[in-house]
This record gives C-alpha cells, structure tokens and sequence, in this order.
C-alpha cells in the first residue's frame, strides 16, 4: 500500500507513544531491536549512538521493516513500514522530542536516562526511514 493509502487512524496510532521494532538484514539471521519514534506523517524518525550496530548495518544495507503494534489492552491494531534508512548527524531536536514523549518527568529511573540521552545528544544520528510500503492490520 502507498502511503497515501493509509487511512487516518493509521497516521493517528504512528502518532502515539509506543515502541516500534525495526528489523533489518543481519548475519545469521535478520536482526531486531525496540526503539523510540517520531512520525511525521511521510517518515519515521528514530536515533542511535553511532556505535551501535545497527547503525553499521543500515549503513551496509539500508533496507529495513518497522512494526508497530498495539498494547495488550488495546484492539488489535499494528502497522508495518518497509523501506530504505538514510543516515544524518542532525539528532539533537529529535533526541529532546523523543524524552519528552517517552519518560515521565520526576520518576528516578526516567530523569537519570533522559540526563544521558540529553547529554550525549550531539554525538547521536538520526535514522530517517523513508517507506516504500505499508502493510496494516485492525481487527
């Protein structure tokens, strides 16, 4: 499906705070991580420190999935982006949207990762996942 298929509570659910899972080419088997995302209506948006190795792989071989699926306690509901990742060093607007979406300000656990993430914000990359298709799914 192209994107201008996808209905509207498709881009409203992309909206929401849920952990996406990208998947891509790797050696054995295709490799799989939960991350943060930002969607803004035609791409995701994630970022990585740029040692990880995923990042390495996507530079390799850009081709990736992204799933993204509903809470237990939601209705069924997911959405699959497949397409291609491009790799840039401009991370630090996307590094504060994403703390701010994703932790809760005055829990411990959260301001200690936030006070990382916000840290080290300059030397992440920002991963920009421009689809070629998509695949949804509501029961």
């Amino acid at each position: 499906m192209r994107i201008d298929e996808l209905p509207p509570s498709g881009h409203e659910f992309l909206r929401g705070a849920r952990l996406a899972t990208v998947v891509r080419h790797g050696d054995p088997y295709p490799q799989a991580v939960p991350v943060w995302f930002d969607w803004n209506g035609s791409s995701i948006e994630i970022f990585s420190r740029p040692d990880r190795p995923k990042v390495a792989q996507l530079e390799a071989d850009p081709r990736v999935s992204v799933l993204v699926s509903a809470e237990v306690a939601e209705p069924v509901y997911w959405v699959r982006i497949d397409g291609e990742a491009e790799i840039d060093d401009d991370a630090d607007a996307l590094v504060n949207r994403l703390c701010d979406r994703y932790l809760e300000l005055g829990t411990p656990a959260h301001d200690a990762l936030r006070a990382d993430l916000l840290a080290n914000a300059g030397t992440c990359v920002r991963i920009t996942i421009r689809p070629r298709q998509f695949h949804h799914f509501v029961s």
